[in-house]
């Protein structure tokens, strides 16, 4: 039988192998996606392997299976494209190094989200970010990874700290959300979901094993609960003054994980409701990440308002990015139902009640209106008639139904 550690290590090898191969002989097009199908295929293959032959968690198992089916959406949403095939290879990798993290024996899982923030790094510093925002990225993923190999080498003697700077840089809570921020809204096309869900999957993790280490009643927690909600105010605010949609939708998603922190510190039982919605988010804004590469593509980049009138021409992804919408704009309903049903009754968590209380409203209340604003300015008015419109095709259909299909079923979970 093959050990944990080879597995890993093919997980991770078989799409880098494919990166390299592409990067240094180009290969067209058509035969990279079957060699990309294959690749996500034998990545389906070693979770079910692992989740049969060794004693994986139940939840590695689950974020696992969602980074790879994200990666399969948006890989199928890209087979009727003519576009180089450079634009396949980087989620692969992303897949890959995220496996790796997830599912590889402790130490190798450390060693792979090294790799993760390492290639997160490198494609960083090949964005066209200013100067000052790219520093500070690379410099909070170099921190992310010195703090890894803290735990490494330390054991569990300083996971605490460590733990929670990578839990809120990978689920982006401001003031770390510079990381994310940068790399989700510089992303090309389909690579800005891909990060998406690839971060919030780890984080998850992080903070699932977090949920051991500092107990609920510690004031770190206290501290948590009025961070999440000056930062989900934070990113609201800057939501309005995006005139890009992938800069908006990127801090849509900090709006929606800060309410998912501020969460874990009134609800116990993380795994049964947090997770579920964390995975929901992720889906959900990579629907929309997709759905808005689709559109770029066709018609290049462009403000909020360029472009509008967009469901009169294409009235199939109008219909698609309006469901992508509404399960975004009630997503902050999602986790009360979870949560509450595993609240403890005894705990007097009036304080935090208060302050999750105005964290909701807020979430909810911007959310509505930016997710409101770029539905009123993208799909409705009068759409332009210099513009040669092209509805969305049957492959790009079939990636938007898929997700939104798995951020249903997340949905359920919860």
């Amino acid at each position: 039988m093959a050990s944990e550690f080879s597995i890993t290590l093919l997980a991770v090898l078989v799409p880098l192998a494919l990166w390299l191969l592409n990067r240094t002989s180009r290969v067209p097009y058509s035969i990279f996606q079957v060699l990309a199908v294959l690749c996500i295929g034998w990545e389906a293959g070693t979770i079910l392997y692992m989740h049969a032959a060794f004693e994986t968690t139940p939840i590695a198992i689950y974020l696992s299976a969602t980074v790879i089916f994200s990666t399969f959406c948006v890989i199928v949403g890209q087979w009727d494209s003519k576009r180089s095939s450079t634009v396949l290879d980087a989620p692969l990798v992303v897949l890959g190094l995220s496996l790796a993290a997830l599912l590889g024996p402790a130490p190798v899982n450390r060693y792979g989200l090294i790799g993760l923030l390492g290639y997160a790094a490198f494609s960083l510093s090949r964005s066209n970010l200013s100067a000052t925002r790219r520093t500070i990225g690379l410099a909070q993923s170099a921190l992310a990874v010195v703090l890894v190999c803290v735990t490494i080498w330390a054991g569990d003697s300083l996971y605490g700290p460590a733990g929670l700077f990578l839990a809120v840089t990978l689920v982006p809570l401001p003031p770390f959300h510079v990381l994310f921020a940068s790399l989700v809204g510089s992303a090309r096309g389909i690579l800005s979901g891909v990060w998406t869900v690839a971060f919030l999957s780890l984080g998850l993790a992080e903070i699932h094993n977090l949920q051991t280490v500092i107990p609920m009643e510690t004031d770190i927690h206290v501290a948590i609960g009025f961070l999440a909600l000056l930062g989900g105010l934070y990113a609201a605010l800057k939501c309005l003054g995006q005139n890009q949609i992938q800069g908006l939708l990127t801090y849509a998603t900090i709006v929606q994980v800060a309410l998912l922190w501020g969460l874990t510190t009134i609800f116990s039982s993380f795994s049964e409701w947090g997770i579920p919605f964390g995975i929901t988010i992720g889906l959900v804004m990579n629907g929309l990440f997709v759905a808005y590469a689709f559109v770029r593509q066709r018609y290049g980049s462009h403000a909020i308002g360029n472009l509008p009138g967009l469901a009169s021409p294409m009235p199939r992804l109008g219909t698609l990015v309006s469901l992508l919408i509404s399960i975004a704009v009630l997503l902050p309903i999602i986790p009360l139902f979870g949560g509450i049903t595993t609240m403890p009754a005894t705990e007097n968590q009036g304080g935090s009640f208060v302050i999750i209380s105005l964290l909701f409203l807020g979430a909810w209340m911007f959310g509505s209106w930016h997710f409101s604003h770029l539905l009123h300015h993208t799909l409705f008015g009068k759409a332009r008639p210099d513009v040669p419109y092209t509805d969305l095709k049957v492959a790009e259909i079939c990636s938007l139904v898929l997700i939104i299909f798995g951020a249903s079923v997340s949905i359920l979970v919860n």
